[in-house]
């Protein structure tokens, strides 16, 4: 009686909760492992909205950029919208990343209307033709000229409140062809610095136009850049001057403050090269092993004691000296790849969050303190 029941339910209803992919199933994988980690899964499962916020030029677009290039990768027949509020696409850096300018179409308006009524309206319509839609994206939220923001007077536009008002009901209704089509969505927004200090201390930025965008991503990633003189990529020379090496990328921490698929609070650290993308990524392994204490200091048999002099990994033989052992663990085959997997491992047993070893060396000055 029940079978029979569940037959008809499904037929004319819904899903058998069992028959639903795992979030493991179909997911998007970033060329950062750590992200990957954070993240949970193995990566940004397919179909969900992910928020990247944070303060400007900390890599938030570049993130989504190489999110919506993965995506091309993994399906060859992929397209992806790119809605740029910003006017700021700039298609040689998407393609060095690795994009296929022939399967993106860049729409550039900050009219809300053209971005998301065409979702719910026309690219909906399309989706249910056939039409490859992937993944899509809007550049930035924050640079949408909402209808409240328009007033005959420059001083009588207020601050912040417009976006609340509309975003709520309009992401409502563009989530049917998100969610019914498996669109992978990215959101892509500014934040303000939160002036009180004490406040700050656990969420320096604050999210303009209300809660309606944080309600309706699956991910919130807080992107921003280190801040010391370990967070630089340099090469080459500056034209101006020659001693001094040019800023070709920086190091980019992502801290996860909503995952709906996986844990929160994990934290991410990765190099991002402005024109190659991710890179060093066997060096981010190592110090996600490190900051996990996947990587110790072995027992001495005469002490009983931590050997600070020693590291070892596993069962392997230790290494004196942290700079011997990193380039062991980096040159020996597989060994790398038994770290990041021992990483996996542990966070699926128990929350871990990323200590960053390079916050240790953060240069304070005593306007700081």
């Amino acid at each position: 009686m029940a079978n029979d029941w569940m037959s008809k339910l499904t037929k004319e209803f819904g899903t058998i909760a069992e028959n639903l992919p795992a979030p493991s199933e179909n997911i998007i994988k970033f060329p950062s492992p750590s992200l990957n980690w954070a993240l949970g899964n193995g990566g940004l499962t397919e179909g969900k909205i992910a928020c990247f916020y944070g303060p400007e030029s900390a890599g938030k677009s570049l993130l989504a950029q190489i999110l919506m290039i993965e995506i091309q990768r993994k399906d060859p027949e992929a397209i992806i919208v790119w809605f740029d509020a910003e006017y700021s696409f700039n298609k040689s850096w998407f393609e060095k990343l690795g994009g296929d300018l022939s399967r993106t179409i860049v729409r550039q308006t900050n009219d809300p209307t053209l971005i998301f009524d065409w979702i719910f309206g026309d690219m909906y319509e399309m989706l249910q033709d056939g039409a490859p839609i992937r993944g899509i994206a809007i550049d930035s939220i924050k640079s949408i000229c909402y209808p409240g923001d328009i007033k005959d007077e420059s001083t009588k536009i207020t601050m912040g409140g417009s976006g609340a008002k509309y975003l709520g009901p309009t992401l409502k209704r563009i989530m049917p062809a998100i969610k019914e089509f498996n669109i992978t969505t990215a959101f892509i927004q500014q934040v303000y610095e939160e002036l009180d200090q004490y406040k700050a201390m656990t969420d320096p930025y604050k999210i303009p136009d209300g809660r309606a965008l944080k309600h309706a991503s699956d991910y919130m990633l807080e992107v921003t850049k280190v801040e010391n003189k370990d967070g630089r990529i340099e090469e080459g020379k500056t034209l101006v001057n020659k001693t001094k090496k040019a800023q070709k990328g920086h190091v980019v921490q992502v801290r996860l403050k909503k995952n709906r698929v996986g844990a929160p609070a994990k934290i991410a650290r990765f190099k991002l090269h402005y024109e190659k993308g991710i890179i060093d990524t066997q060096e981010e392994i190592y110090d996600l092993a490190l900051s996990l204490d996947v990587i110790f200091h072995p027992i001495s048999e005469n002490t009983g004691r931590p050997n600070n002099m020693a590291w070892q990994f596993a069962n392997y033989e230790q290494v004196k000296g942290q700079d011997n052992f990193k380039k062991w663990a980096i040159e020996t085959p597989g060994i790398i790849e038994e770290m990041y997997e021992a990483c996996v491992n542990m966070s699926e047993d128990k929350t871990q969050v990323h200590k960053m070893p390079i916050l240790d060396t953060i240069d304070l000055d005593i306007g700081d303190l």
